[in-house]
């Protein structure tokens, strides 16, 4: 026979406080472990992240190490078996050509000028016997040969040494009385004059423009020269020669006597490179002092080359005055074509 113990009854409105209150009470529960768990996680991991690496942080926020220390390690690749190369020819030596095609080498040129003038006497500053030495004309000049020495002075520039000499006579009938060299001579005295004309130059024909001349046809030169001029004349009365004064002593009929001064002389030049083998050649230089010398000289000249040699040909002006504060002074003005032949003894064609 069992007992059972008989079970106590609840008003139904407790029933649902009761299980009401469980469930809340379960779920305060359960919040306060999942707090408890979520604190834990959060003081656990902070300490873990603030000692993170350099190398675990993104690389935007990676500091970057000095620029000595980026190395880059080269890469090595298996190398290839490259093919041999020709050895590149030595590159070929300067060419002569330039500096000869523009006048500029080494060179020896004779020149034969067919130049025209006759030389002036007049009176000087230091005249006072009272009588002039005035002619109009010592005489007509002659052919003039000449000769020019060129030697390379530096890249694209030139020494030129020139020379030549002329000579010239005439004749002329005083209107008045003369004293020329210290002879006297008479109205209407036959006179027979000679002169020799010498001129020597050194020059320096130096480029200025352009610069670098490479490739250039047109070519301007300044010219620093030093010029000595010399001239010898005599003037004679042959048709009194043997004559006597009222003592018997023979009568002084011809008077010789010599100029000469050295001067400097500036001046350009300009040379044209129309072709391969042809030039054209432009100069002009003088120099003047008031009361003193003068002297100026000028030519233009065409230039055809051929191997060793250059065919010249052209027109030629030169002035000259000695100083009017000596006695007597002298006079002229030369001009005429001309035409020469240049050797270059260096050249070798390539």
């Amino acid at each position: 026979m069992s007992l059972e113990c008989p079970r106590r009854q609840y008003p139904p409105f407790l029933l649902q406080f009761f299980g009401v209150y469980i469930s809340m009470r379960n779920a305060f529960k359960m919040a306060r472990i999942l707090g408890v768990c979520l604190l834990s996680i959060f003081v656990l991991v902070r300490p873990s992240l603030a000692q993170q690496s350099p190398a675990a942080q993104s690389p935007a926020q990676q500091p970057q190490p000095p620029a000595a220390q980026q190395t880059a390690q080269p890469i090595t690749q298996p190398s290839s078996p490259q093919p041999a190369l020709a050895p590149s020819p030595p590159p070929p030596p300067p060419s002569p050509v330039d500096k000869y095609f523009t006048g500029d080498g080494f060179s020896f040129t004779l020149f034969y000028w067919m130049s025209t003038g006759h030389p002036e006497m007049g009176t000087g500053h230091q005249n006072t016997n009272g009588e002039p030495s005035d002619l109009s004309t010592l005489g007509d000049s002659k052919r003039t040969p000449s000769f020019i020495v060129s030697v390379p002075a530096g890249k694209n520039n030139t020494i030129r040494v020139s020379y030549f000499r002329t000579l010239g006579d005439g004749n002329s009938v005083p209107t008045v009385p003369l004293i020329i060299y210290g002879t006297s001579f008479l109205t209407g005295d036959y006179l027979a004059t000679n002169y020799t004309l010498q001129d020597a130059k050194v020059s320096l024909d130096y480029l200025s423009l352009p610069f670098p001349v490479k490739g250039s046809k047109l070519r301007l030169k300044t010219l620093w020269e030093v010029q000595a001029i010399w001239i010898r004349t005599t003037v004679n009365a042959p048709l009194r020669a043997g004559e006597t004064d009222a003592s018997g002593n023979p009568i002084q009929t011809t008077g010789i006597g010599t100029d000469w001064f050295i001067y400097p002389s500036f001046g350009l030049g300009l040379d044209y490179l129309a072709s391969k083998n042809f030039r054209f050649e432009a100069r002009a230089s003088g120099f003047i002092l008031p009361h003193l010398s003068t002297l100026w000289d000028t030519e233009f000249t065409a230039n055809y080359r051929f191997g060793k040699f250059e065919i010249q040909a052209g027109e030629k002006g030169f002035h000259f005055k000695t100083a009017p504060r000596h006695v007597e002074f002298v006079q002229e003005t030369l001009s005429g074509l001309f035409v020469g032949l240049r050797w270059y003894p260096r050249y070798h064609a390539q």
